[in-house]
């Protein structure tokens, strides 16, 4: 967990100082496949886990919830999707920039023209402020954990456990697959709940504050993983949460609209 909160700080050095992979300078004129509503029918799922293996102390105690119907999209949403907000006056990311006009993306290791194609990084408030924008909401933990068990998280193929420095493709690894793609991998995932505990929470006697000092109504629960993110924390209880106004961290999101909403 500290060393992907290290790369968002290396991420803002200057390009000079850094030593690293060679640069991926993606096609500019790429642009990715339409981001069409996905439907998950209503069922249970389970949040949280049982104290049988380790877990931070917020993952506790396993629950099941009930989730209605709803409809999710199939892909994170991509920076030429996002873009269409600022030229409406939305606001822009933090690893965008713009120079005469061209939109440019800061890579960790060099810039380059913005990947339309790439999933956007966004703070909880561009997020969902471009979500009320569509018309759509953001999805709640509950709705995020049932559609991502449609797909099995793959490291390559949805790019996390250190395998890349930057993004890929929102639809990398098959466009025509059914179900969501790249719920686990390639930018964690913003919901619309607050950080809270679940019911029957302690905390851990050997770090009482890890969690508990978040409880502030003020941090936003993130699922999935981004591309550095160790594996052993794509577990599906695990939970991220941040401020939503944090723009650093590797985070994008996707839309959901159901009834409820």
């Amino acid at each position: 967990m500290h060393a992907e909160t290290f790369a968002y700080l290396m991420h803002g050095l200057p390009y000079h100082k850094k030593l690293g992979a060679t640069a991926h300078t993606p096609d500019r004129e790429s642009s990715a496949a339409p981001n069409l509503m996905v439907t998950i029918e209503a069922g249970r799922v389970v949040l949280g886990k049982n104290r049988d293996t380790f877990g931070w102390d917020n993952e506790f105690l396993e629950h099941e919830v009930f989730v209605p119907r709803f409809r999710i999209s199939k892909f994170k949403v991509s920076n030429g999707e996002y873009l269409e907000f600022v030229r409406e006056g939305g606001a822009v990311p933090h690893f965008w920039r713009c120079d005469n006009g061209r939109w440019l993306y800061r890579g960790m290791f060099a810039e380059f023209p913005l990947p339309m194609d790439w999933p956007v990084w966004t703070t909880w408030e561009q997020a969902a402020t471009y979500a009320a924008w569509r018309g759509f909401n953001l999805p709640s933990e509950a709705q995020f954990q049932i559609a991502a068990q449609e797909v099995p998280p793959d490291a390559i193929r949805d790019n996390f456990d250190f395998k890349r420095w930057d993004p890929i493709p929102v639809d990398a690894g098959g466009s025509d697959e059914p179900g969501p793609r790249q719920m686990t991998g390639n930018g964690w995932e913003w919901t619309r709940d607050l950080f809270e505990p679940f019911a029957g929470f302690e905390a851990h006697p050997a770090y009482p504050g890890y969690s508990a000092d978040f409880f502030d109504r003020d941090h936003y629960v993130l699922k999935g993983a981004s591309p550095r993110t160790a594996r052993m924390l794509t577990r599906p209880s695990f939970r991220n949460w941040f401020r939503p106004d944090y723009p650093h961290m590797y985070a994008g999101f996707r839309l959901v609209e159901s009834r409820n909403d």
